[in-house]
């Protein structure tokens, strides 16, 4: 598991800070985020994700349900995975995220730019 944390406190989580969980399965790779996806974390998110796709999976699931917050970073950095998967050649799904997640891609109309699983 990945996360941001305090200095000299090595095991203790910020609130709010992004934690990533990545498991295998098969052919597929699945990207549990919890915490927020913001200015701060998106990079984090973005290096996790290249990792993940590095080992050429044929399907990368990011699990949004996790999530407390995601702001227009976040969601930049969930538009970029899409691109990446594209010319990459892998498949992306989404797991839909809590009301106030899933609001930011319906108000920004990007929610159909991405294959959600339930």
């Amino acid at each position: 598991m990945v996360g941001l944390t305090e200095p000299g406190a090595p095991d203790t989580p910020i609130p709010g800070q992004l934690e990533i969980e990545s498991t295998s399965r098969a052919d597929t790779i699945v990207l549990s985020l919890r915490g927020e996806l913001d200015l701060t974390s998106a990079p984090v998110f973005e290096r996790e994700l290249r990792a993940a796709e590095s080992t050429g999976p044929r399907r990368v699931v990011i699990d949004l349900s996790g999530l407390e917050f995601m702001d227009s970073t976040g969601l930049r950095a969930l538009l970029l995975a899409r691109e990446h998967s594209q010319s990459d050649g892998h498949e992306l799904a989404l797991r839909r995220g809590p009301r106030q997640v899933q609001r930011v891609l319906e108000l920004t109309k990007t929610a159909e730019a991405f294959e959600f699983e339930d």
